[in-house]
């Protein structure tokens, strides 16, 4: 017979304060709304997987879109984080920004995806795309891991950087114009995919 012993001391709670300690934070800034079913989605997909409060809300100021939507990932961007993370619900993610965007009409929804380690920042930009495009940007941002991790090399820099951002372009339907912060210099640095190596603006 299975027996249940007691841990003197030891509570529900306090395991699930365990538990919670283990997964990485996530932070939610929405400029403008999120209907009362967006808002629940989002936030129950990402509870999942992450210690997060509940999202927080600011004017949009971008009156060309319906809703911006920022998620700041405090965990590298590196394949764990969707192999072992998010897993399938990278997919249900996905679809969620769909349905945002579908229910924003003619105006849609632009989403920032962050992710902060020790080092840098980075951001994907997705700005206001198609259906099919965002779907292809997100497929990319999973599967782009290995080539920022060459990008990143401090090799390939002048000066370490602190934040680096890129956005999606739907012509061409893919990621591009990496541009970042030097750490120290303050500098503006873009990514010259030729040579592989950061190079500053007045270089380029």
């Amino acid at each position: 017979m299975n027996r249940i012993h007691m841990i003197p001391g030891s509570n529900i709670s306090s395991r699930i304060d365990d538990l919670e300690t283990g997964r990485p934070v996530a932070e939610v800034l929405v400029e403008g709304e999120l209907s009362p079913f967006e808002h629940e989605a989002l936030y129950q997909l990402l509870k999942k997987h992450f210690r997060l409060e509940q999202p927080s809300y600011s004017d949009l100021l971008d009156e060309i879109i319906g809703t911006r939507v920022n998620i700041v990932f405090h965990h590298p961007y590196d394949r764990k984080f969707f192999t072992d993370i998010l897993r399938d619900d990278w997919r249900g993610l996905k679809e969620l920004f769909k349905q945002i965007r579908y229910r924003r009409g003619r105006l849609g929804a632009a989403f920032n995806l962050t992710f902060i380690d020790q080092k840098v920042r980075l951001v994907f930009s997705l700005g206001l795309l198609g259906e099919e495009e965002l779907g292809s940007a997100m497929n990319q941002i999973a599967h782009l891991t290995g080539i920022v991790a060459q990008m990143m090399r401090p090799e390939t820099m002048v000066e370490a950087l602190e934040r680096v951002e890129t956005s999606y372009d739907g012509k061409t339907d893919r990621w591009q114009n990496f541009r970042g912060v030097g750490l120290t210099d303050k500098k503006e640095y873009v990514f010259h995919e030729s040579l592989f190596r950061w190079k500053t603006r007045s270089d380029m």
